[in-house]
């Protein structure tokens, strides 16, 4: 627990500027301490100007130095900005300059800061003065961080920056789009199991599945996004393609809105509403081993082991371990079963010039009596989905996964101003089904039909990149340049059989069959064959002492695609675009600045199929359009944001004259508001408001022109909050609420599906036993054990979960 006498800020600032073998810490500076001399190696500078501590924070964690402060003196200060060649202790001087503090050593690699002139204590003053001493020196001991991560808002969830694609780290307040970063402990805190347990704090991120389906789809600005189409360190086609262990990752990081020139685009296309990037863990200079052992009110069992070390003469070599398994027990649902197996490895280097790093993963589930997707019919009501405790599925359904990735990088400093990096990286992923096949609702009373089948499918995924990124200044404008060149290829194969005959059932009363005969024979046989090359330039550009932020560029993507009948390629196929995009920040205040943007996204365009009068004809990827404006605020301890923006989404349809043709569009407007961090002593928030207005235009015959797009609710409200209870020390109520309203199910929005909420509740304690740090954390999910349909994309519907209890310890050895 942190000392009453301060406020946490600082605190969380020097858990995350501690990486890099420094650590930010609150301690307060003793008589006799001396003034440090300008010594030590020259390291190159490039900080805008902003808070003093952030800025304090990064000098500590670039030049692996010790740094402690009192938050008192540091807050609302600002820092200028720190360009250049310098040693650390005069790169801190100069970001101290005009603040009344002055720098003082207090060991070779421990500095800290105080008054120029600090007045003589009162007798009277002095005991308390050395209580708060003792009660504010606390050392947090840090490690090396390659990722250079921002530090999180009060609370440790919520980063003050993220990824912004190819230009790297950048903090909220200078990012010209609409970014957010959750942290290691948002996940542990959630005890999440899948990205969405993170990412459901976010109004403008949700998912069209549940803990139970196999396949994680999420929908962003109310666009679909499937798991394949996320990024690992901005690199596509490295990732599981099915659904992502959270456990090997540090932050999990949105960009919302298309960004086709800032991360190109994914395997399949499907980043026009916003793109996840996923920060992996990395060794840690003091020894972290750290044991968390699990278990659901419905049986499952699991436990996760996370180790990391660096060692070396400067601790420039790096190795973080993950290991987690869960399994038995259910779902909540009969004959529902989730396991999982997950292994990470990463090494990593961190040399004054060279810095390099290689991650492999394998990652393996078994989903027993695993719902499919509700298909349905359209001409009549949608049923209300049976209670989340009735099985519907076969109890012989059942998937197999399996992935192994591999991901190296290498960035080298020609110069203190010129980079120079490569990344090599590839996934490989094997599914089996065995089930009853997608189930269609075809009555409003609830009957479905289904056909049982065997699939199964391997697939090849590989990519890379080279890139470019250098510094200069043409008079008043700094210059940060990025050019790119990435590749990525997919292979895959698959085979699909039916089994038995299709039956009929109902939601309410199903109707359970033995497994039909496995059919014989057959083989996998080839669909895919994709090649993606893509050149970009971005220019990063900052002029008036850093508060206006300028990028613009524009990506050039060639798509190079075999189409496969029976495993034999019919013909191939060409597509290229262009995608600019401009943007703008300025800081109207160290802590409050605006920004606008103009953005495009690129997706894969429609062949005509064989049935149409243009049969073949190759479409040009579609590109997808954003205008967007917002303003965020970083007080310190928490931060706000709010967005408006307009996408534009191209859709093809079969017109009357049965050409196929690209003349519909989906047109998606929304309002984002979001507030996190402490808002008051020992409350936090991480909430936010999401209101859409998204209809569709240029439809066929203007049939549905004017109305609402499937899936896409008109308002999500979520509300995250902790309260520290004061009178229980280390004891911490958590709460969440989600309110979706309702969503149109059909293009004519004859069909819908009505809104839910949900309600979460949990407790966290942290203490010591026997000398070693121990959370234990209890998490009720969908507490009232509401049965809502969770959401619908075109064509599929989804159920909620059962109410699930989730208890675990976790304890640093």
């Amino acid at each position: 627990m942190s000392s009453p006498s301060f406020r946490p800020r600082l605190l969380v600032a020097a858990l995350t500027a501690a990486f890099c073998g420094a650590s930010f810490a609150q301690t307060l500076p003793t008589p006799g301490d001396t003034l440090v001399a300008q010594a030590g190696a020259v390291q190159n500078w490039d900080l805008p100007a902003g808070p003093l501590d952030d800025t304090l924070a990064r000098m500590a964690r670039q030049g692996g130095k010790i740094l402690t402060a009192d938050p008192a003196l540091l807050r609302g200060k600002t820092a200028p900005a720190v360009r250049g060649s310098f040693a650390v202790e005069e790169a801190v001087q100069r970001a101290l300059a005009g603040s009344g503090l002055a720098l003082v050593r207090l060991g070779n690699d421990t500095l800290t800061v105080r008054p120029v002139a600090p007045p003589a204590p009162a007798p009277a003053a002095q005991a308390p003065a050395a209580a708060e001493r003792s009660l504010a020196a606390v050392t947090v001991e840090g490690s090396r961080d390659p990722n250079q991560l921002y530090q999180p808002f009060a609370g440790g969830q919520v980063a003050k920056g993220a990824r912004l694609g190819a230009l790297g780290n950048t903090s909220l307040l200078d990012a010209p789009f609409a970014i957010s970063g959750y942290t290691e402990q948002a996940a542990r805190d959630t005890q999440a199991r899948r990205l969405i347990d993170v990412l459901a704090a976010d109004p403008a991120v949700r998912t069209t599945n549940s803990e139970s389906n196999a396949v994680d789809v999420f929908f962003l600005r109310g666009l679909p996004m499937l798991s394949q189409d996320i990024s690992f360190n901005e690199t596509f086609a490295v990732v599981d393609t099915r659904r992502i262990a959270v456990e090997q990752f540090e932050r999990i990081e949105v960009l919302k809105g298309p960004s086709a020139l800032l991360n190109g685009i994914g395997p399949n296309s499907t980043t026009t509403g916003g793109t996840i990037n996923l920060v992996p863990k990395r060794g840690t200079d003091v020894p972290l081993t750290r044991l968390t052992l699990s278990a659901s009110s419905h049986g499952q069992a699991g436990a996760h082991l996370d180790a990391g070390r660096r060692f070396g003469t400067d601790n420039q070599w790096g190795v973080r371990v993950n290991a987690a398994t869960r399994g038995g027990g259910s779902t909540g649902v009969p004959n529902e079963k989730v396991g999982i197996d997950h292994l990470s490895a990463a090494l990593d280097f961190a040399g004054e010039k060279l810095r390099a790093s290689l991650d492999v993963a394998q990652n393996q589930r078994q989903f027993d009596g695993f719902p499919q997707f509700h298909r349905f019919n359209e001409g009549f009501a949608l049923p209300a989905p049976p209670s989340t405790a009735q099985a519907f599925s076969q109890p012989w359904d059942r998937s197999d996964t399996k992935s192994s990735s591999v991901v190296s990088r290498v960035e080298y400093d020609i110069t203190p101003d010129s980079t120079v990096f490569g990344v090599l990286g590839g996934v490989d992923y094997e599914e089996l089904n065995v089930n009853a096949g997608s189930t269609r609702i075809t009555t409003a009373s609830g009957n479905f039909t289904a056909q049982p089948s065997i699939f199964q499918t391997n697939s090849a995924l590989r990519s890379g990149e080279l890139g470019w990124r250098v510094r200069f200044a043409t008079g008043p404008v700094k210059h940060r340049v990025v050019v790119g060149y990435s590749r990525f290829t997919g292979d895959g194969s698959s085979l699909s059989q039916t089994m038995g005959s299709a039956f009929t059932s109902n939601l309410y009363n199903p109707v359970f069959i033995a497994q039909p005969a496995l059919p014989t024979g057959g083989r996998l046989a080839r669909f895919q064959d994709t090649a993606s090359d893509s050149l970009a330039v971005v220019d990063s550009m900052h002029l008036l002492d850093d508060r206006l932020h300028l990028i613009a560029g524009v990506r050039y993507q060639k798509l190079d695609i075999g189409e496969f009948a029976g495993g034999v390629e019919q013909r191939r196929y060409e597509q290229t675009a262009t995608a600019p995009s401009l943007a703008a920040s300025y800081k109207l205040a160290p802590t409050l600045s605006v920004y606008a943007n103009y953005a495009e996204g690129l997706s894969q365009g429609p062949v005509a199929g064989g049935s149409t009068a243009n049969a073949g004809k190759v479409f040009p990827p579609f590109k997808g359009k954003q205008i967007e404006a917002g303003v965020k605020y970083d007080g310190g301890s928490f931060g706000a944001s709010a967005s408006l923006f307009q996408i534009r989404q191209p859709v093809s349809f079969v017109n009357g004259a049965n050409f196929l043709v690209v003349d519909g569009e989906q047109r998606n407007r929304g309002l984002e508001l979001s507030l996190y961090g402490e808002v008051a002593k020992n409350l936090r928030l991480n909430a936010g408001l999401a209101l859409s207005d998204a209809v569709q235009s240029k439809t066929l015959n203007g049939a549905n022109d004017g109305k609402k797009a499937i899936g896409i609710p008109d308002h999500t409200l979520v509300v995250h909050g902790e309260w520290d209870i004061a009178a229980l020390p280390g004891l911490t109520a958590t709460g969440r609420l989600t309110k979706v309203s309702r969503q149109v199910a059909s293009a004519n929005n004859a069909q819908s599906i009505p809104g839910f909420d949900s309600y979460d509740l949990g407790l966290r304690y942290s203490t010591r036993l026997a000398g070693r740090p121990t959370v234990f954390r209890l998490t009720v999910e969908n507490v009232a054990d509401s049965s809502h349909w969770l959401a619908v994309r075109t064509g599929f519907l989804t159920r909620s979960t059962p109410r699930t209890a989730l208890f675990s310890v976790s304890t640093d050895f």
